[in-house]
């Protein structure tokens, strides 16, 4: 069996680097990570957009990785597998 691994940190930095904001017709401020699907978040500012987009990002890598869904890959960020080595211990 193959695992996946990746730094949870960098990851996120990487995709709040990416983000994009824009305010809404109600002056609300959209974020998202262009080609990640379902990272987007809103708020007042754009600072309570980010923070709202970095708990968005990490409840659904979270999910993703409970789940064995694909989490959305980003430039700059590499996945690497290794093989899954258990050991027993008595």
């Amino acid at each position: 069996m193959k695992v996946r691994q990746f730094s949870l940190r960098d990851y996120l930095e990487r995709a709040l680097q990416l983000a994009e904001y824009e305010r809404d017709e109600h002056g609300i401020v959209v974020a998202r990570v262009p080609n990640a699907d379902g990272f987007y978040a809103q708020g007042k500012s754009v600072e309570e957009a980010r923070h709202e987009l970095t708990d968005v990002i990490e409840g659904n890598i979270i999910l993703a990785l409970q789940l064995g869904f694909e989490i959305p890959k980003l430039p700059g960020i590499d996945f690497t597998e290794q093989d899954f080595v258990q050991t027993h211990t008595a």
